[in-house]
């Protein structure tokens, strides 16, 4: 072929090329070229640390492993007094007050502050509850360089708490809120208010008592010579509120104080054994009836690891987490504190769980107990001011790919950015 005519061939198969790539060029649009893209955006949850009648900016920032450009709507308003607003255009481009801009009414409305910004603030008068102030939810788009829609993720949670870092808790200031004993004579029934006060930690307050005495013969455990155990252990249980999504928890604390005024704690000896096929009793519970897609998990905190997470009581001279006297435990929300999973097999001993199971975990919580039979005989036992605390997000992407966490590479994959900074403390 002669030269020239190869050279025109060539510069034919370059147009068409161009013209497979236009996108509207007939009308003077630009062109537009969208690389293949199979990650969707997150919508990461977060914490806002907020003062009583102080105000917070939340950045709906979003997570886009390909970088696009990202668009915020709101899916979930506060259901508290607090007003969430645009910004004013004036603080969105130059950073200049006021901050407020049009109030946000409607969920699906599109965030237009810069950054994909909101203002949220408390009411004149305000006052911290027992609990987190208000559980916004949000999605985020992607949009290509024109700014066409790509896909959407799914909710994200935005947890505003006041500084005590309190996501769920009860006092017990008016009632026993719901709790219930479970494991005793009955298999349910509820606890008992005491409206009074026993020194400083323990005022207004709810009890159980054992209402049957069966003990068992098992292996003594190590510190022990006794081997009589109850068959069946009595556990407060947590009311509804405490149940469901609690990822943010997450990095955080399980708080609760408790004591005993009857029962014999003298001897490590009269203490339970613990359930067959366990490691010994244990102090805290948490299930999961939907995590590993259904199965179900049980995640429990040993008695005999509780003794350095605990304040008050008997410090010294003793192995014993719990001598009867008023103690304040702090349990830290970690895979890798202490806490072992059920491998409902009692041949095989409990294991720590992996950063995945423990996150899902709380994020689906079903049932959330509580011991409060510690000895073989009779004994009554008090609890006060359980409380989830978290201050800073501590949530990795990686186990954040849905909502519920039931997706999660964090042993996996080599995610950017493996823990999400979405904590905020704002001043008064």
């Amino acid at each position: 072929m002669p030269a020239a005519l190869l050279k025109a061939a060539q510069i034919r198969a370059v147009l068409a090329l161009c013209l497979a790539l236009c996108l509207g060029c007939a009308d003077g649009q630009r062109a537009e070229y969208t690389k293949p893209d199979s990650h969707a955006p997150l919508a990461p949850h977060q914490l806002v640390v907020v003062p009583p009648g102080g105000d917070a900016l939340i950045t709906l920032s979003g997570y886009d492993l390909d970088g696009d450009m990202l668009r915020a709507t709101v899916t979930q308003l506060p259901s508290s007094r607090a007003g969430l607003y645009q910004l004013s255009k004036v603080f969105s481009d130059y950073g200049y007050e006021p901050k407020k801009g049009a109030a946000v009414t409607q969920t699906g409305a599109v965030v237009t502050g810069s950054e994909n910004r909101l203002y949220y603030k408390r009411p004149a008068g305000d006052s911290a509850p027992v609990g987190a102030y208000d559980v916004l939810e949000y999605t985020v788009t992607d949009l290509t360089p024109l700014g066409k829609e790509k896909s959407t993720s799914q909710a994200g949670k935005v947890t505003v708490v006041p500084p005590s870092g309190v996501l769920v808790g009860s006092h017990f200031t008016r009632g026993d809120e719901g709790w219930k004993i479970i494991g005793n004579k009955a298999a349910s029934h509820p606890v008992t208010h005491e409206p009074s006060s026993r020194g400083v930690r323990l005022n207004h307050y709810v009890y159980g008592s054992d209402d049957t005495i069966d003990t068992q013969s098992r292996s003594a455990r190590e510190g022990q010579t006794s081997t009589q155990t109850d068959k069946q252990l009595w556990y407060f249980e947590a009311p509804e509120k405490f149940t469901g999504h609690h990822g943010i928890a997450y990095g955080g604390t399980l708080e609760f104080t408790m004591a005993s005024f009857q029962g014999d704690f003298s001897s490590p000896d009269m203490f339970n054994l613990g359930r067959e096929g366990r490691s010994g009793a244990t102090l805290v519970e948490i299930h999961c009836a939907t995590c590993n897609v259904n199965r179900g998990v049980t995640v429990a905190f040993p008695l005999s690891a509780a003794r350095e997470y605990r304040q008050g009581g008997t410090q010294g001279g003793t192995d014993v987490a719990f001598t009867g006297e008023t103690t304040s435990f702090a349990l830290p929300l970690k895979e890798d504190e202490g806490w072992l999973q059920d491998p409902k097999n009692t041949l095989v001993e409990w294991q720590p769980p992996t950063q995945c199971q423990f996150i899902e975990l709380l994020s689906g919580i079903s049932s959330l107990r509580i011991l409060g039979d510690f000895t073989t005989w009779y004994e009554s036992v008090a609890l006060d001011t359980v409380e989830l605390r978290n201050t800073v997000a501590q949530l990795p992407i990686c186990a954040q790919q849905r909502p519920d966490a039931s997706l999660c590479t964090c042993a996996g994959v080599n995610w950017k950015d493996r823990v999400n900074a979405f904590s905020y403390h704002e001043r008064s």
